[in-house]
């Protein structure tokens, strides 16, 4: 006779949550360095390193994708305003899909443009560089580029002397956390979502709250554990049938 494994705790799922984006955030870390590592050998050649020297970034955030396979939709660095000589925004930025072969991403940075990607006002930059913390924005559709719903995890990269150079980031699509987390929550007795500071679904055990949708109109959220680190909660579904 074998025994009976107690369910996870909705304290467990939390710390669940919580290894999984400290599994991102050593990946940006990792990238982070490198960076900085790059840009000070930049800068014993010339007084402040052009868009050209970043070149070498290319093959540790291919790197990582390939590592980290469908949890990244795509990776790499947000250059700080103005920190290059020959560039005022600049973004080194790779991505595995669609094709065999990784490439590079290359939004409009024109401020003259009617397509212009600013992102100096994103949530995902502006935290991180204000706040020299870590970050993650989302869940949004990401029309610049998939089309789906993802958060954007991101971390600050400085110098040693604390310039701030600019972050490392991913974008992590909802499924691909999906396809992590929801199994183990679904072993939980009590239905679940994951929602943001916004109240916002990231994901959630009943198919009725699909990501992006907000709880708090529904009425149905309960208690729930706040995910160490991160802007987010793990929280409990109340019952509201009648």
């Amino acid at each position: 006779m074998t025994d009976n494994p107690r369910p996870p705790t909705v304290e467990s799922l939390a710390s669940v949550v919580a290894e999984l984006a400290e599994q991102i955030y050593s990946s940006l870390t990792t990238i982070g360095t490198t960076l900085t590592r790059v840009w000070d050998a930049a800068g014993e050649r010339r007084s402040a390193p052009r868009s050209t020297d970043l070149a070498p970034l290319r093959e540790p955030i291919v790197g990582e994708l390939e590592r980290v396979g469908d949890l990244f939709d795509g990776a790499g660095v947000v250059i700080a305003d103005r920190a290059l000589a020959d560039r005022p925004r600049f973004l080194e930025w790779w991505q595995m899909h669609p094709g065999p072969e990784p490439h590079r991403l290359d939004p409009e940075l024109n401020p003259q443009s009617e397509y212009f990607y600013d992102y100096t006002q994103m949530d995902w930059y502006v935290i991180p560089r204000d706040e020299r913390r870590r970050w993650v924005h989302g869940p949004y559709i990401d029309f610049a580029c998939t089309d789906q719903y993802v958060c954007t995890f991101a971390v600050p990269v400085t110098t040693a002397p604390g310039q701030f150079l600019g972050i490392a980031g991913a974008d992590v699509p909802v499924g691909a956390m999906q396809e992590i987390l929801l199994p183990r929550f679904r072993a939980s007795v009590a239905a679940l979502v994951l929602v943001n500071d916004e109240g916002r679904v990231i994901l959630a055990t009943d198919p009725g709250l699909p990501p992006g949708s907000k709880t708090r109109s529904a009425g149905r959220i309960g208690s729930g554990v706040p995910i160490p680190t991160l802007p987010w909660s793990l929280c409990r579904l109340e019952d509201t049938t009648p």
